[in-house]
């Protein structure tokens, strides 16, 4: 195998930099190691205190989200090891592990499943607290890293570990800007990572966590049952490749007194991406005012219903019957009564009475 000096790697320097303070730019920066030794792709995990995330090259991306979705990240032993094993640079698959270990081990079982199972790896652990994790993967038909290779590739090393503690901090200082900037419109805001962990909250959110939003190991979750069944479907659409990434808004009943909630949920996609850089849903909370029924047009925006279906929440929840509203709008009972089965879908209620406690402000049983 071909042997690369460490000048090769060394003029990567400037597209290192220039992806701290440009996101997008990591997957090419990784990619462009990637082909210099020998690689199939590689990726970049950063994490601290107040959120996770990577980014990867193209061809292992969608490898690697499948490989974090099904749970194989949390079970990889290799993070450990090499936190372990205390190098100050790269290190191999078998400079962690004996082959025995390797071959028992279920994680290396799939990275084979794959075609994968040789790495390269560095792990970065600055004073600030963060964890910097790169890795390299390679096919395992190629065989390991050598450590001529691993050593040309420390050249590099610095570089990426400050770049990527940059981006990481930049772009949590974006994020925490634009929430801000929420907060001075009212709107009680938060971010999710792409773990659905809370990454940060304004303010105006704090005062519903935990009350509101839980922030557990496996993801953020909704403190009513009803309400976090809904938001975990909608998670759940997240992550179906070319589904569409549409707004969606999340009902939560009155508790103990305080009004019933809208929770919106929002994907982060395109250009919104550089200014939360790590995450991936943005959460804004709408409370509902007591003991008013709130008109069609606001229905209609919070609960993402159509026209004719927010005038019939709107007088169901003023107490009239299904076939008066059909008399009033010359439609058939059962339209209203398809309409009505779409409201209650959209506003997570099952019956008439629940609609009303919902819109009225009551606690629903």
């Amino acid at each position: 195998m071909q042997r690369l000096p460490s000048p090769q790697f060394d003029r990567l320097a400037d597209r290192i930099y220039e992806a701290a303070v440009v996101p997008e730019l990591w997957p090419d920066v990784l990619d462009a190691v990637a082909s210099l030794s020998g690689a199939f792709g590689g990726i970049l995990f950063a994490a601290n205190s107040q959120f996770s995330g990577w980014t990867a090259s193209p061809r292992i991306a969608p490898m690697f989200a499948e490989f974090v979705e099904r749970g194989w990240a949390t079970r990889n032993p290799r993070p450990a090891r090499g936190l372990s094993f205390g190098a100050a640079g790269f290190v191999s698959d078998q400079e962690l592990f004996t082959p025995e270990e390797m071959d028992a081990d279920p994680t290396y079982a799939y990275l084979r499943s794959l075609g994968l199972g040789w790495c390269a790896g560095r792990i970065a652990v600055p004073p600030s607290g963060d964890m910097l994790i790169f890795s390299w993967e390679r096919r395992f038909v190629d065989g390991p890293f050598d450590r001529a290779m691993l050593d040309a590739m420390d050249a590099i090393g610095g570089h990426l570990a400050r770049a990527a503690l940059i981006a990481a901090r930049l772009g949590l200082e974006r994020a925490r800007a634009a929430a801000e900037t929420m907060r001075a419109l009212g709107l009680p805001a938060a971010v999710l990572s792409r773990e659905h962990r809370l990454l940060l909250a304004n303010d105006l959110f704090a005062r519903f966590v935990p009350s509101l939003v839980q922030d557990r190991r496996e993801r953020a979750v909704i403190a009513d049952p009803r309400a976090d069944a809904l938001f975990a479907q909608a998670l759940a659409r997240l992550r179906v490749v070319g589904a569409p990434a549409g707004a969606q808004s999340l009902p939560v009943p009155a508790r103990e007194g305080g009004p019933p909630l809208v929770l919106h949920l929002a994907p982060i996609r395109g250009a919104a991406q550089d200014v939360f850089a790590a995450g991936e849903l943005l959460l804004i909370v709408t409370e509902l005012t007591i003991g008013a029924t709130p008109s069609a047009s606001l229905l209609q925006g919070l609960f993402d219903l159509t026209p004719a279906e927010a005038r019939v929440a709107r007088a169901i929840a003023a107490g009239r019957a299904a076939s008066e509203i059909a008399r009033e709008h010359g439609v058939s009972g059962e339209t209203i009564r398809s309409q009505l089965r779409a409201v209650f879908a959209k506003t997570g209620v099952s019956r008439q009475a629940e609609l009303v406690r919902l819109l009225s402000g009551a606690t629903l049983p």
